[in-house]
């Protein structure tokens, strides 16, 4: 079978190695922590040194990494990724970190005929695990064909959005929406839970109307339950995708009115320490504020 790299052994990164052995590929990773490269030798695949020594071993490389920083450094570094990846090579970034940055990693794969595309992800490490991840393609429309197959190895809704960073800018839209839609469920809930009704059936009801969305299947038992400690998607990372988004929208001036308010929460959210937990841990500052709150 092919030899596949994947940078960054993190949660999603995990779910993306053990998918692709299980699916028969030779499977080459990097990662910094000493940690994360027990974990991918004791699942069975190869841990190398650097960026650099996956793209001696191998042309198609997925990434899942913090920010656009640490992306650059692993495509651009002294022992970054481009050093050492043949022509006609294919980088799968599904990392969330802002359409500029995107396309000048773009721009420079394409001076050394590379191929890459900003590909972020939703479906959290479940998704990933499962291969069944959405993707959200930005870059080279007349490669689809040849990539389509490498996508479809961690995916199952495949959408390309056009030229690169395109990809980028929905997935900072998608999660702006869903931190709003998170925040507004907290608010309810407890506004429910203050007046006397059970939140357990205010969110039944919820589920089963006009405002049903899956953010509150995903997100909703940790608010139920108050376990923002047990984290599907940290609040540090939302915090991170919203400070993105907020600047994508003032190069587009485009005026963020409730983007922006819940970007607020989920500053104090940060500054209160809580940047590890669930990023549904943004509820707590309106249960604070209200004294009162959600988990029964």
């Amino acid at each position: 079978m092919e030899a596949i790299g994947v940078i960054g052994i993190g949660a999603m990164g995990k779910g993306m190695i053990g998918s692709l052995l299980k699916k028969g590929y030779h499977v080459y990773a990097y990662d910094p922590s000493p940690a994360a490269q027990q974990w991918a030798q004791e699942q069975g695949a190869h841990v190398v040194a650097s960026p650099q020594a996956v793209g001696c071993v191998t042309r198609i490389v997925f990434t899942s990494l913090p920010g656009p920083a640490i992306a650059e450094q692993v495509m651009l570094g002294e022992d970054g990724l481009y050093q050492a990846l043949p022509e006609d090579s294919y980088v799968f970034d599904t990392s969330t970190i802002d359409p500029a940055t995107a396309k000048r990693l773009n721009q420079k794969a394409l001076e050394k005929q590379i191929y890459y595309f900003d590909c972020p992800v939703s479906g959290g490490p479940a998704g990933s695990a499962a291969g069944t991840l959405t993707i959200m393609v930005g870059g080279e429309e007349s490669k689809l064909e040849a990539i389509m197959p490498y996508l479809q190895l961690i995916g199952k809704e495949i959408f390309y959005l056009g030229e690169s960073g395109a990809g980028q800018v929905a997935k900072l839209c998608h999660n702006s929406v869903v931190a709003v839609i998170t925040a507004a469920l907290g608010e309810a809930l407890t506004v429910g839970a203050k007046a006397g009704v059970d939140p357990h059936k205010l969110a039944a009801v919820i589920d089963k109307g006009s405002a049903h969305n899956r953010v509150l299947s995903v997100f909703g038992p940790n608010i139920l339950y108050g376990t923002y400690e047990k984290s599907v998607f940290s609040l540090d990372h939302m915090h991170k995708d919203l400070q993105l988004y907020a600047a994508t929208a003032r190069e587009q001036q485009v005026p963020v009115l409730v983007g922006s308010t819940v970007a607020q929460m989920y500053e104090a959210a940060k500054a209160q320490g809580k940047g590890s937990w669930d990023s549904s841990a943004v509820c707590t500052v309106t249960e604070e504020l209200a004294k009162a709150t959600v988990a029964r």
